[in-house]
């Protein structure tokens, strides 16, 4: 996987049960944790934050009400980059991930 997007919110196994319930299976099989991954050749890629707000935005409360705080919900930026690394984000994103309390996280690897 090269670059790619996600969604992460740390929980338990019992919490991860009911999340599933709420947002779908999660992308990976780890017993603790829900994970949503939007990888580089989606046609969802370029807006992936986007999707990622509207998401919990429509589900946050839901999420609460099972235990899950916004500290736990995370947002994930994976790059791959060759010989220079650049990005940029839009103010308006930025902003609604911040109203949200979520953590935009990135990490970036040489190829």
């Amino acid at each position: 996987m090269a670059s790619y997007y996600e969604l992460q919110i740390n929980c338990n196994v019992n919490e991860k049960q009911k999340i599933e319930h709420i947002l779908g299976k999660s992308d990976r099989d780890f017993q603790k944790d829900w994970h949503l991954i939007i990888e580089e050749d989606s046609s969802e890629y370029l807006y992936a934050l986007n999707k990622f707000v509207s998401i919990i935005e429509a589900n946050l409360e839901q999420l609460k009400e099972i235990g899950i705080k916004e500290d736990s919900i995370s947002f994930w930026y994976m790059y791959e980059y060759e010989q220079q690394c650049n990005m940029e984000f839009e103010p308006a994103i930025m902003r609604q991930i911040g109203n949200l309390g979520v953590v935009l996280c990135i990490s970036c690897w040489e190829k």
